[in-house]
This record gives structure tokens, sequence and C-alpha cells, in this order.
């Protein structure tokens, strides 16, 4: 009897010392082995995207602008610039039409052609300006950056004190005053959009 028992016992014990090996090694296998590959190189960062233009297009240097039998090349612009859009005065060299194409509007419909005019009295430009029989009448005024691209442009420094006015017809008078003491004053006639060709030439 006294063998029996230890030869039970004896079993038993083997049966748990295994059970125990055999849950051991289960736990082993479930356990994840260490990474020891080196870390990953991050990949460089991509080149930003070409910024897209937004918004109107309007007029831009190198653009030419067919009118009846002339071409009127964009050589050069003066952009003002004040909290937004104030105008964009283009020279147009070698055009027997008029010197300067105004740009009164971001999107480009409303122009004028026009040339320098010594029309306007010297000191600070009246509110209200009687030009060849009109009267022209203030759209706005203020200070302003000038933002100068291309050529067939005078000096001009890069702030000046404008005003812009308007009149009948489509009629319009820019006057730039600039921190130098030079004055840039050009007067134009309004002319229909519809009847004018562009041929892009601008980046």
């Amino acid at each position: 009897m006294i063998l029996e028992l230890s030869v039970g016992a004896g079993l038993v014990a083997a049966a748990a010392y295994a059970f125990r090996a055999l849950k051991r090694s289960g736990e082993l296998e479930d356990r994840e082995e260490p990474d020891e590959s080196p870390p990953k190189t991050p990949e460089p960062d991509a080149p930003p995207p070409k910024p897209v233009r937004t918004g109107p297009r309007g007029l831009r240097v190198g653009d030419v602008l067919l009118y009846a039998d002339d071409e009127l090349w964009l050589a050069g612009c003066l952009e003002v610039w004040e909290e937004g859009f104030v105008a964009r005065a283009f020279a147009t060299p070698g055009s027997g039409r008029a010197a300067w194409v105004l740009q009164l509007d971001p999107a480009g419909e409303e122009l004028a052609f026009g040339d320098v005019t010594d029309a306007v009295p010297g000191g600070a430009v009246p509110a209200e300006l009687p030009v060849g029989g009109l009267r022209l009448r203030l759209k706005k005024r203020g200070q302003a950056t000038v933002r100068r691209e291309g050529d067939g442009l005078p000096f001009a420094s890069d702030v000046a004190e404008y005003i812009l006015l308007r009149g009948p017809g489509g009629k319009a008078l820019l006057v730039l005053d600039f921190d130098t003491g030079d004055r840039l004053a050009i007067l134009g006639d309004g002319v229909g959009r519809e009847l004018l060709e562009l041929l892009p030439g601008g980046g």
C-alpha cells in the first residue's frame, strides 16, 4: 500500500512538472522578440507645392493688348497697393495710342488708356478737379506701397501718396506723389474691355 502511494505521488509530481514545462515553453513562444533592426531613416520632406495663383488674373507685364490697328505692349508696371488693390499703371512704350494703360479693378475689366498730364495743380490734389471740361471726383485716396516690375518705368520709390479721381465716360486720373518728392500724374480715357483682345505674355 505504501509502495502504491509512493508511485502515485511520483506520477502526479512528474505530470505537474511536465505541465509547468509545457506552459513555460508556450509563454516563451508567445513572447515577441525585441526588434534589433536599425531604426528607419525618415524620408526627406517633399518639396512644397508650387503656389497656385488665385483670384482674377488681371493684366500682367509682358501682355499685349490689341485695340483697333494698334498693339499695346505692357512693358512695365507700377502696382499700387493699400491693404488691397488700388490700381496698376502699365507703361506701353512704342504705342502711338497711349503711353500708359491703367487697370482700375483686380480683374482687369476697367481699363483706361492714358498719358502723363500737367493738368494737375501743384500741392495737394483736391477731391474734385475740372479736367478737359469734365469734373473728376474722388474715388480713393491714401498712402500706398508701390511695386515696380518690368521696363520703361520712371523712377518710383516704394511708398507714395496716391489719389484716384473718376469722371464720366470712364475718365480716370491717377496721381502718385512719391516720398522722394517726384510726382506722376496719368490721365486716361476709359475703353471697353470688349473692344480689346489680350495676348497673354505674363508669367
